[in-house]
């Protein structure tokens, strides 16, 4: 049996724009892995896809990274969560 855990996704940048939220909440398998974040966040905001998802829903688009709990980045493959964690979606082009 899968354990499930609640996350909180915030949006940075265009992708904020695209979906007009700030935040979005996701049930998912604590061993979700990047794929797993990806169709969360398809799901709750499809216009996402294409601009920070890419279209076969496989990972994120080039220039997007995944920031888990603003301590470390989250590279595709496998990503172990727990209750409560923070993913945080933005640019890699963004900033100055």
């Amino acid at each position: 049996m899968d354990v499930t855990v609640s996350v909180n996704i915030e949006l940075f940048g265009t992708a904020r724009m695209a979906c007009g939220r700030r935040k979005i909440k996701a049930c998912l398998p604590a061993k979700a892995g990047v794929s797993g974040a990806v169709a969360a966040l398809a799901a709750s905001c499809p216009d996402l896809v294409g601009i920070a998802l890419r279209h076969d829903l496989s990972g994120l688009m080039s220039s997007y990274t995944l920031n888990l709990n603003a301590t470390e980045f989250v590279e595709d493959g496998e990503l172990v969560l727990r209750e409560g964690d923070t993913l945080l979606l933005f640019s890699s082009q963004a900033g100055g």
